[in-house]
């Protein structure tokens, strides 16, 4: 997902009105180094961290990581995927916690990142964590994909 995305996502949730209709809104913190690598190995994530437009990084990104045309390098890249697996790692627990029924996070679902590489524009698999997050208080979690084309890094982990 393109963070460009998240602020037209935004701007029609306010323009509709539909965040008056919502019980509360959070601003999560970023995830944690950490908590990124409680699925997502530690070199791809450390890469992560280290690449931004002319870091000198595309080649080890391109041969090790899958960086290219779907998956391209942005400055901020780190502290974006950082707050997006935050805020669904964030829903997961308040739904664990049960202080709330219903938790959405508008810039979460990116379903292709696998444990060491981008895909389909997905770098870190916020939905993986968040699995993971649950089955510490549930035995099963069920996830229902009901994007148009296949999750398959979530398959994968």
């Amino acid at each position: 997902m393109k963070p460009h995305r998240l602020t037209l996502t935004n701007s029609l949730v306010i323009g509709y009105g539909l965040h008056q209709k919502m019980d509360h809104f959070f601003s999560p913190r970023a995830a944690t180094q950490a908590e990124l690598e409680e699925y997502h190995d530690p070199d791809y994530v450390d890469f992560l961290r280290r690449v931004g437009v002319g870091s000198g990084l595309m080649k080890e990104g391109q041969d090790c990581f899958n960086f290219g045309e779907d998956c391209p390098v942005f400055d901020g890249l780190y502290d974006f995927v950082r707050q997006y697996s935050g805020a669904s790692l964030v829903a997961a627990r308040k739904l664990a916690q049960s202080t709330t029924d219903i938790a959405i996070n508008w810039s979460g679902g990116l379903h292709h990142a696998k444990k060491s590489e981008a895909s389909g524009f997905c770098y870190i698999n916020d939905i993986v964590l968040a699995i993971l997050e649950l089955l510490r208080y549930y035995p099963r979690v069920l996830y229902i994909d009901i994007d148009i084309h296949h999750g398959d890094g979530v398959e994968h982990a």
